[in-house]
């Protein structure tokens, strides 16, 4: 049964405050395409804009002739497209999840260039349940297992999910009513992928009981599981953990003794990634030594962090390894009239070039392994300015104010 225009409209009650320009990523396939097309519908019921954007991975040679013929599909229909491409150099393992992590990487830099705020995808009933099975077979715990959820946060925009609960069979149905081909991605059919495995072994799933309604029954279980333990997690850091504008964190020590484990290990993913900047926690065998490491006093590096022990506090900060600041750390503003900056963290060579007019650190109040760290503006003569440090080279009319955006992750 094909899902109707009210029913969609139905669904997006989900989303009360979604944006008047909105985007969609589409692929051309059945569950995107028909989302698409839903949404397109629903968008001028609603005065509200749609783009659509699809990106090219140039993984086969049939990639592109595919986007463009998607191109003239969507333009006849009066919808907004945009072609996105995968440029560089393409992994020869793992690439799914490296296809994956691109194509959001660039869909979410175009929203943010295009001051749109949600993305919408097509994860449908289906792929919940595959999620599930996958997930299970890989030992994930309460987090991995939970359901996927209607909203969540990449970087700075937001993902909606309003075909959760449809299963794949009403999306293709959807199209044929609407007489709308669609295209099939070979990929979807080849056996050397997990996921694809699963998908072709549904039926002796569900000869067992386990039915994708079932299954995804089973995931949002979970998912309650995982929400609560995630507001133990938020009023521990609320209480022990604290954030700096600088880009850094102090960890109360007392607050870890007696701390559970499971709470333990969230609350150190948290302000790692804060820190860091990176999206996905590290694996829990990481993250366990980690933790063993910090119960014994002693220093780690994890998640691109340093995690300094000392006698009443832990401190986190980056470390100096990488000079480029991830775009999802702070947000930046300078004029535009100063051309051909470059922005980096200050390190050792920046910092010896200060020393040149700054004798001393004793009136700073920042942590001296944190000063490396700083972001910092660089020209042809070297160091123009720290914002944090208040220091802008004599002569220079130059300002910046920095706005440590990824500290809000940290209670999310």
């Amino acid at each position: 049964m094909q899902l109707s225009r009210d029913e969609f409209s139905s669904l997006m009650t989900s989303f009360p405050d979604i944006g008047e320009r909105f985007a969609v990523a589409v692929s051309g396939g059945a569950d995107s395409l028909a989302l698409c097309l839903l949404a397109a519908i629903w968008a001028k019921d609603t005065g509200r804009h749609l783009v659509a954007l699809s990106v090219d991975h140039g993984l086969r040679t049939a990639s592109r002739q595919e986007c463009n013929g998607l191109h003239e599909t969507l333009t006849a229909k009066g919808i907004e497209h945009h072609i996105l491409t995968w440029v560089g150099e393409k992994p020869t393992s793992g690439i799914q999840a490296a296809a994956r992590e691109a194509r959001y990487q660039l869909m979410s830099r175009w929203c943010l260039e295009n001051q749109i705020e949600d993305l919408m995808v097509a994860h449908h009933q289906d792929d919940q349940a595959e999620t599930f099975l996958l997930r299970l077979a890989r030992g994930s715990g309460v987090d991995g297992l939970g359901a996927m959820k209607a909203i969540t946060q990449y970087g700075e925009i937001r993902l909606l999910r309003p075909l959760l609960d449809i299963p794949k069979s009403r999306l293709i149905s959807t199209l044929e009513t609407m007489g709308q081909d669609w295209v099939e991605d070979p990929s979807n059919q080849n056996e050397d992928f997990d996921r694809v495995k699963i998908r072709k072994n549904m039926a002796l799933f569900q000869d067992l009981g386990l039915t994708s309604e079932r299954l995804v029954q089973t995931a949002h279980a979970m998912q309650r599981a995982g929400d609560a333990l995630q507001r133990m997690t938020r009023n521990w850091l609320k209480q022990y953990a604290h954030l700096f504008e600088e880009g850094y964190c102090i960890i109360e020590r007392t607050g870890l003794d007696g701390l559970e484990d499971e709470i333990r290990l969230r609350s150190l993913a948290r302000i790692g990634m804060v820190i860091s900047g990176e999206i996905y926690p590290p694996r829990l065998e990481r993250l366990q030594r980690l933790s063993m490491s910090l119960k014994k006093g002693s220093d780690a590096t994890l998640m691109g962090c340093r995690w300094i022990v000392r006698k009443d506090d832990i401190l986190v900060c980056r470390e100096v390894r990488h000079f480029d600041v991830p775009d999802n750390l702070y947000q930046i503003d300078y004029p535009h009239s100063f051309s051909g900056l470059k922005l980096r963290i200050l390190g050792q060579e920046g910092w010896k070039q200060l020393l040149k007019e700054r004798k001393s650190v004793d009136d700073l109040n920042i942590p001296k392994p944190v000063i490396y760290t700083l972001v910092s503006f660089w020209d042809e003569e070297g160091v123009l300015a720290v914002p944090h440090l208040g220091y802008q080279r004599v002569g220079s009319e130059f300002e910046a104010q920095l706005t440590f955006i990824a500290k809000k992750r940290l209670l999310s």
